[in-house]
């Protein structure tokens, strides 16, 4: 995700050849991103991470932020990345208990965070189930995991970019403005809504400023990916209106 083109602007059009780039390259990003929080990383993905070439200027304070933090893990890590992330992935994600204000568990699911009563398959995963059945996606029930992971939310993100990028070739505009609606309801009302909060309560539990950091990486390529998105619904109803 680190080696990602960030696009600073939406003031200006994007070309048919962009627009494909951008959703592919978002498709590719938040499929990294689920994984980064599905499970422990295994060696192939923290080689990857540590040979990236993690940009310093972005145009997004938490993008930076979250890109200072991987780069500093990994200045100080030691050999065994593998062993001592799986280590900290355990006791930030797999943490037992309860939300409650005494004690803030930094388990990755958004009705923990979002619901009123704090509490896993609430609210919040009852309109993530909703909203995977409208557009077509399923959670594979082999996984034994709630739909509100952070991670199965990222990979819908990864269905209807891969969606966007066939919409778009076929130059199926409405098709596809209604595909970037979808993506940026649910960013801003099922991603960005928690997130934050789950970076918060994982530094009570990180010891590294590995976690944190991806966290912040998230946020802010969801804060971009929100940004271009609703350039993207605003140039197709340009053209629709021109047309």
């Amino acid at each position: 995700c680190a080696e990602r083109e960030q696009r600073k602007g939406t003031s200006t059009m994007m070309t048919h050849q962009e627009l494909l780039e951008f959703f592919s390259e978002s498709a590719d990003t938040y499929r990294f991103l689920s994984q980064v929080f599905f499970k422990e990383l295994n060696a192939e993905a923290i080689d990857e991470l540590f040979a990236a070439d993690y940009p310093d200027d972005t145009g997004n304070a938490h993008l930076d932020e979250g890109y200072r933090l991987v780069r500093r893990y990994f200045a100080f890590s030691t050999t065994d990345r593998r062993t001592q992330l799986a280590c900290e992935y355990a006791r930030i994600f797999l943490a037992a208990g309860m939300f409650t204000k005494e004690s803030q568990t930094a388990v990755p699911y958004e009705s923990v965070f979002a619901g009123e009563e704090h509490l896993m398959m609430g609210d919040a995963r009852d309109d993530v189930v909703a909203r995977f059945l409208e557009d077509g996606f399923q959670v594979n029930p082999d996984l034994h995991e709630p739909e509100d992971h952070l991670a199965f939310e990222l990979e819908y993100l990864v269905n209807l970019n891969e969606r966007a990028s066939t919409c778009a070739q076929a130059k199926d505009k409405t098709e596809l403005r209604r595909n970037a609606v979808r993506q940026l309801e649910f960013i801003e009302q099922h991603l960005l809504n928690w997130i934050p909060a789950l970076h918060d309560a994982a530094q009570d539990y990180a010891k590294l400023a590995f976690y944190p950091g991806m966290l912040l990486v998230a946020q802010g390529t969801l804060e971009q990916g929100r940004d271009l998105l609703r350039a993207v619904v605003a140039q197709l109803d340009d053209t629709s209106a021109a047309a």
